[in-house]
């Protein structure tokens, strides 16, 4: 079994350690909603957000078991031992009716060769019942939660319409701490009007939280879409290079304790959707473009944290 060379605490290497296996996470859509979508908060979702609540990669409209059955056939590769993730990954899975949660999670991990679940969803989408059935679920199966927390600036979270404060999502991450739950975050590089101070923050706050893992992504504007349509209306261009990305990402890296388990580092939009920036949509040149200036300067996650 290879085991990748990376200068970072990735999450292949990560689970393959842990399970003595290639592990493949299989996107699911639980057919949920948001209450940034059914008006409770809002009707539109974030503004970043697209029309699939992120789930570009899903299977719509099918049986759990039947997605599942579907993404093995696409995801597998013969003759290679293999286990899967159960990933709930579009809009926000512990929103809604409890019952329906319970029924869907069990199918997934019932499945075979299931190995854990992942589970996207908000910080202020995680009621008593749900928390009930997440330590449940967190005591039979490997288990994470993905949190979207974008930014710890509360001026950003309430530009790109989220809904709710960070002193409400950290009252999330509490929640799921208190339960001994992994929490996976979501952090967005490139939003306006941020600046490398801003991703700092981010960091310290997930080194000072206890968080398991965390998903970066830069910032893309796909066609048509409402976020496009707030640069165009307020005279602002898309000015962020490969390079500066890469920079930053590299500095997060450091600066991020050792042991937090990178989960992602780039985007992962439908190509022809997007219409800024067009570097986006070589997700290799930009992992090895990352690697490579690790490997050069010799930086390696957590060689500026002192936290560590």
């Amino acid at each position: 079994m290879e085991i990748n060379k990376k200068r970072y605490r990735d999450l292949d290497t990560y689970l393959k350690l842990k399970f003595n296996k290639k592990i493949i996470k299989l996107p699911l859509d639980g057919g949920f909603t948001c209450p940034n979508r059914d008006g409770t908060l809002g009707y539109a979702g974030c503004i970043y957000c697209s029309e699939t609540g992120s789930g570009e990669w899903t299977l719509a409209k099918k049986s759990i078991t039947d997605q599942i059955k579907e993404q093995k056939i696409k995801l597998s590769k013969k003759g290679r031992e293999e286990g899967y993730i159960a990933y709930f990954q579009n809009f926000t899975a512990t929103y809604g009716d409890i019952s329906k949660m319970r029924k869907l999670f069990y199918e997934a991990i019932e499945e075979e060769n299931i190995s854990g679940l992942m589970i996207a969803t908000r910080g202020d989408c995680l009621s008593e019942d749900v928390l009930n059935l997440l330590d449940e679920l967190n005591k039979k199966i490997f288990l994470v939660v993905e949190l979207g927390m974008q930014s710890v600036n509360d001026k950003t979270i309430s530009l790109i319409e989220r809904g709710y404060t960070h002193r409400e999502f950290d009252k999330g991450v509490d929640k799921l701490n208190k339960l001994g739950i992994k929490t996976l975050v979501h952090v967005i590089v490139g939003l306006p009007y941020e600046t490398m101070d801003d991703y700092l923050k981010d960091v310290r706050y997930i080194n000072q939280k206890g968080i398991w893992g965390i998903k970066v992504h830069n910032l893309y504007l796909e066609k048509d879409s409402r976020f496009l349509k707030f640069y165009e209306e307020n005279g602002l261009t898309y000015s962020m290079t490969k390079d500066d990305y890469v920079r930053i990402c590299v500095q997060m890296l450091r600066n991020l304790k050792k042991d937090i388990v990178i989960n992602r580092l780039t985007g992962d939009g439908i190509r022809e959707k997007i219409a800024y920036p067009t570097w986006s949509k070589n997700k290799a040149g930009i992992l090895s473009s990352i690697d490579k200036l690790m490997k050069d300067e010799n930086y390696r996650q957590g060689d500026l944290c002192q936290e560590n």
